[in-house]
């Protein structure tokens, strides 16, 4: 039997392990849209190319930003 499960139960467990998730997420997602768009940037030369690729990433570290805000600040029902 083993001991590992792959859903808890506590919903305090889950909303720490979706914590976890979405703010690696949020630094994977900001980090690489700002390396990503720097390194075709300088390739391509092109500075519209790096603000479109660098705003894409932290948009998306922005999104899971929120989400983990919400989780954070949810308060249980009494």
């Amino acid at each position: 039997m083993s001991y590992i499960q792959p859903y808890k139960q506590n919903p305090i467990e889950q909303r720490k392990d979706a914590v976890r998730r979405y703010s690696r997420n949020a630094v994977m997602w900001t980090g690489g849209g700002i390396a990503a768009g720097a390194a075709i940037g300088l390739l391509a030369s092109s500075l519209a190319l790096f603000i479109v690729i660098a705003v894409i990433g932290v948009a998306g570290g922005f999104i899971n930003w929120r989400k983990v805000q919400q989780i954070v600040n949810y308060r249980d029902p009494q």
